[in-house]
This record gives C-alpha cells, structure tokens and sequence, in this order.
C-alpha cells in the first residue's frame, strides 16, 4: 500500500532547543501517514546535547545532518535539498505535528491539484517566564488566502505547512536573501501560478519561545519587517512583470524598504511591545534608524515618550 502512496519529506532546521527535540521528533514519529521521512540538519548548535539527542535515534525514517552555522534558511533548503519526497512538510524547531497532520495534508493535496501549498489551524503555545504555558488557536481569516491577504498578515505560521515539491522547484525555493520572512516570499512567489490552502482542522502546536525566538529580540523584530516589507515590494514589482529586487540587487534590496505608513505603524508596534517590557535604549533607536531611517525613528521616539508616560514600564 504504501509503494503508491506519495512520499513526504518532513524537513526541520534546529539551532540549540534541545530540550525540546524528543517533544518534535517523537510527534512526527508518531505520525499515522505510512510513507514519509524526516531530514533534520543541526545547524551548528554549540549546545552538545542536541548532536547527542538527536543521534541516539536509531528509526530508519530518520535523517541528521551535522553542518556549521548557516543560518536558518539556508539549513532548511539544505535539508530539502537531501530530501526527494513528493510532498515537502516543513517542521518548526520545537513544535509539534499531531498524529494526523501528514495524512490531512496529503489527502487535501491529492484531492485539489491546483493547490501547491496547504496549511492547517495550529495553536500558540508561550514557553517563557512571562506567560509559560499560555494556549491560543491562532486567528485564520480565510482558507484560501491569496497574496494579497499574506501582505495584510501571514496566515500560515510556517512550521505546519506542506508543498509540493514541484511547485517549491519551479519557483527556485526559499531565497537566502531573507534572514526572516523567508516563508512569505516564497508563498507570495508561489501564488502566482498555485493556489494555496489552509485546513480547518487543528494538527499543529506552534511553541512560541521568548528566550530565542524573534519575540526575544527587538532587532530581530525589527529586521523581520524590514524583510517582510521587502517581499511586499517583490512581490508588487513581478505583478508588474519586473524583475524583483532580490534578483536585481541581491543583499542591497534592503534598501527598498518603503518608507511610508504601513512600516512606522508596524514598527510603532514592535516598540509599543518592547516598552511594555523594558526601557529601551540608544542602541534600540540606532538599529531602527540603520534599517529603516530617520523618517521611522522620529514618530516612534515621541511614541515611546508618550507610552512611558501614560502607561510607566513593568
């Protein structure tokens, strides 16, 4: 039976977190889909016991891979590129797949073939001092979101999605351009010819870790919208049957940034939620201004001011 099933690739890219990768491995090992196959690559954690753990697995189904640090995205085209499914399934560090995650997902995706990429409902989980433990189902607007609802706000959370591996060739894969938003460029890309989905099924628990996730770090915060602001850009120049500025300017297409009210609202934000937690510093205004300039630090210095002042910081 399962010769004629098709294969999926479940694919992982892990820095440290190794408390957490018996929690992940085992719940894609549990999996009752019958004919998949897991490719996780260890990119370069200097924490010991996740090359330890991850090693002691002996399920054929599994793969590691030990590489230096490459960076998240090129970890995850690594493990995709050693993988050769029909259907990649990719798999957030720390998270978990619930049991029938990869058989909804088949069957959605054998069942529409015009679909290229499919989702599902997932819930947030905090790990952290502040709010450890905390569930919520995330929002999903719409099913079947199109590029334009991605720029409004990415519906998938990244982890829980699967895709085609035909589709995620032909559009040349994640681009190592973007340190984040790297998912958003590619479901805008692969919009463009595919349809894309979401199940209204919950299979997936995101773990939203506020020790190293991007809710850790206002600059990591800061350059995921500088980056997701970009894919927006790319993705309005190839309606216009441009070449996009990832392609054109390579690492200089970060300046391409829009300056205008859509970033400052979304950066006002960032601030709003860093304030609340700690006072920010000169260091946190200089790196706003080297990635978006001055016109994005003056409104949210007088926004900082004012929120010290109305609400004090905890």
């Amino acid at each position: 039976m399962t010769e004629t099933m098709p294969t999926v690739s479940v694919v992982c890219a892990w820095y440290n977190r190794a408390d957490y990768i018996r929690d992940t491995i085992d719940s894609l090992l549990a999996q009752d889909y019958p004919n998949f196959d897991i490719t996780v690559v260890n990119d370069g954690s200097p924490d010991p016991r996740v090359r330890e753990i991850l090693d002691s697995y002996t399920d054929p189904r599994l793969r590691v891979i030990h590489q230096d640090n490459t960076g998240f995205t090129r970890a995850i085209r690594r493990a995709i590129v050693e993988s050769d499914g029909t259907y990649i399934a990719i798999q957030g560090a720390g998270d978990i797949s619930l049991p029938g995650r990869l058989s909804a997902q088949v069957r959605y995706l054998e069942d529409r073939p015009d679909f290229a990429v499919v989702g599902c409902r997932y819930v947030n989980q905090v790990k952290g001092p502040d709010g450890d433990g905390e569930r919520k189902l995330a929002r999903v607007r719409t099913l079947e979101p199109t590029a334009r609802d991605i720029m409004r706000g990415n519906p998938f959370g990244h982890g829980e999605v699967t895709m085609r591996r035909a589709a995620y060739d032909a559009v040349g894969g994640y681009r190592v351009f973007f340190e984040n938003s790297q998912d958003k460029d590619l479901w805008m890309r692969m919009s463009v010819n595919y349809r894309l989905g979401i199940i209204d099924e919950t299979h997936y628990q995101r773990v939203i870790f506020l020790a190293d996730g991007i809710a850790s770090s206002f600059e990591k915060t800061l350059k995921q919208i500088a980056y997701s602001r970009v894919a927006d850009v790319c993705h309005q120049e190839r309606l216009k049957g441009e070449r996009d500025s990832v392609d054109r300017f390579g690492q200089l297409a970060l300046m391409r940034v829009p300056k205008g009210w859509r970033t400052t609202w979304r950066i006002v934000r960032a601030v709003k939620q860093v304030a609340s937690q700690r006072l920010l510093a000169f260091e946190d205004f200089k790196i706003t201004q080297e990635l978006f300039g001055t016109f994005a630090v003056i409104p949210n210095l007088l926004f900082y001011v004012v929120y010290r002042k109305v609400y004090g910081v905890r």
